[in-house]
């Protein structure tokens, strides 16, 4: 297995108080901004992959689908993303997300590849299959994230990624030293609900903190911050 692994950028909106949840933030430009810098894959947490509808009910998830084909952009987003269009990888180890019909008809990604791991129901693997959708097994009881992007690279050729993704998945990335940078987009809100999700939440407790180096920063229209920062290779303690 070669030791390369593509190329990771942590990327969200926030609020001032660290928040990517329980405010009003601007969808267009953080979709606008995501899509500038091309990346061969976009990272999306299983949480965030709900947001793509409903699961289906049983009798559509035994129907077979079409191969996918990826479709027409809205008017006016021609110009948005490039081609081809990016992957889009999913961590999905439980087999939780039964709503792929709805995801196949998004028009920003290419192909669609699960991360799963040898426990993953086979009855979920037949159903990603009906559905067209790839998927490539790392790890035993949960995805083995530094394994998974590793043969993103070797088998798919993937040599940049960006999330679009949680606190928890953001995190796990980060305590494993998957990293490379981290752009935000800091919102001047400050987010109204005591319990809304972090920007990264990492697995457990380490020592020391993540040291980062600013690389571009610029204030934007609406006194919004957009702030893009290189990690260390790893979290590491201050001393």
């Amino acid at each position: 297995m070669p030791s390369e692994r593509p190329h990771l950028t942590i990327y969200n909106e926030i609020s001032l108080d660290g928040k990517i949840t329980g405010f009003d933030g601007d969808g267009g430009r953080y979709y606008a901004r995501g899509f500038r810098w091309r990346s061969d894959a976009i990272l999306m947490g299983s949480v965030t992959a709900e947001a793509f509808g409903p699961n289906e009910s049983p009798e559509e998830q035994h129907r077979v689908l079409p191969p996918l084909e990826p479709a027409d952009l809205p008017p006016g987003f021609e110009d948005l993303v490039y081609r081809p269009r990016p992957l889009l990888v999913v961590p999905d180890s439980g087999g939780r997300l039964r709503n792929w019909r709805h995801a196949r008809a998004q028009p920003w990604y290419g192909r669609i590849i699960v991360l799963v791991s040898e426990r993953t129901p086979t009855d979920h693997l037949a159903y990603l299959d009906r559905r067209g959708i790839d998927y490539l097994t790392a790890g035993e009881q949960r995805v083995d994230l530094p394994l998974a992007l590793q043969r993103l690279s070797a088998e798919h050729g993937v040599g940049s990624v960006r999330t679009d993704a949680g606190g928890a998945l953001n995190g796990a990335l980060l305590a494993a030293g998957l990293v490379d940078r981290i752009a935000v987009i800091i919102a001047p809100r400050v987010g109204r609900d005591p319990e809304a999700q972090a920007l990264i939440r990492l697995p457990a407790p380490v020592d020391g903190a993540l040291v980062l180096r600013l690389l571009e920063s610029e204030v934007l229209e609406d006194g919004a911050l957009w702030l893009v920062y290189e990690t260390s290779p790893r979290i590491r303690a201050d001393h």
